[in-house]
């Protein structure tokens, strides 16, 4: 429904600033790519795989749900958008350029036999590598789009009108460091979007979460949007 609905929104951006209704919202987007990128992946899997898996794990993976391992939030949305959404690896096996690869083979980091990317379980560098840090990425979603918390906060309509369901949010410090995954399972009353998560600790990996409720989790969102 919420897709019928979005092709009724026009979005008109003016020095990177979107209009939505008749109130002027400032969004930065950071980047776009050509509308064919990504173009056979599949959202809607990837938002299922995300549902059906956001309270355990899925033995196929590791699972980097321990303190020590920084959290699992990565790799469960790595997961859904390879497994669910038919997300091809990027890259080159053994190699681990954040801008360039990303893959799971196995749990360890190259150059080990069965390796896996720092891109596929860490969030930062899953955002150097499918969006920008500092200008400077691998681009490889079709477009990223930063809104501060105090934009959220003011004014949540544009982020619902432009995510749909298997988009990705990251969330980034005041240092620039981002330090959570999630993905869009779905629409919630009020205009809110529902994610789905896996964190460091299990108590907290669910599916259908406010994302509203995130809005001053940290200094800003970056909205990664996979295909147009």
């Amino acid at each position: 429904m919420k897709k019928k609905l979005k092709s009724a929104f026009v979005a008109t951006v003016v020095c990177a600033t979107f209009l939505s209704s008749s109130q002027a919202f400032a969004a930065t987007i950071l980047f776009t790519n050509p509308d064919t990128i990504n173009s056979s992946f599949n959202r809607s899997g990837a938002a299922d795989y995300a549902e059906k898996w956001a309270t355990t794990a899925n033995p196929n993976f590791a699972n980097y749900g321990s303190n020590s391992d920084g959290g699992d939030c990565t790799n469960f949305v790595s997961q859904a958008l390879y497994v669910g959404g038919s997300l091809p690896f990027n890259g080159t096996k053994g190699k681990n350029r954040f801008t360039e690869d990303w893959y799971y083979y196995g749990p360890h980091v190259p150059p080990a036999t069965n390796p896996r990317t720092s891109s596929w379980t860490a969030a930062h560098q899953f955002r150097q590598h499918f969006a920008v840090v500092n200008d400077v990425g691998g681009k490889k979603a079709w477009r990223a789009t930063r809104y501060t918390s105090q934009e959220l906060v003011s004014n949540f309509q544009p982020i619902y009108d432009e995510l749909f369901r298997g988009d990705v949010v990251q969330h980034v410090d005041s240092a620039g460091h981002t330090f959570h995954t999630q993905i869009v399972n779905g629409y919630g009353p009020g205009n809110d979007l529902k994610v789905a998560q896996h964190s460091t600790n299990s108590n907290v990996w669910n599916k259908d979460i406010s994302l509203k409720s995130y809005a001053t989790y940290g200094n800003w969102m970056v909205s990664v949007k996979i295909k147009k």
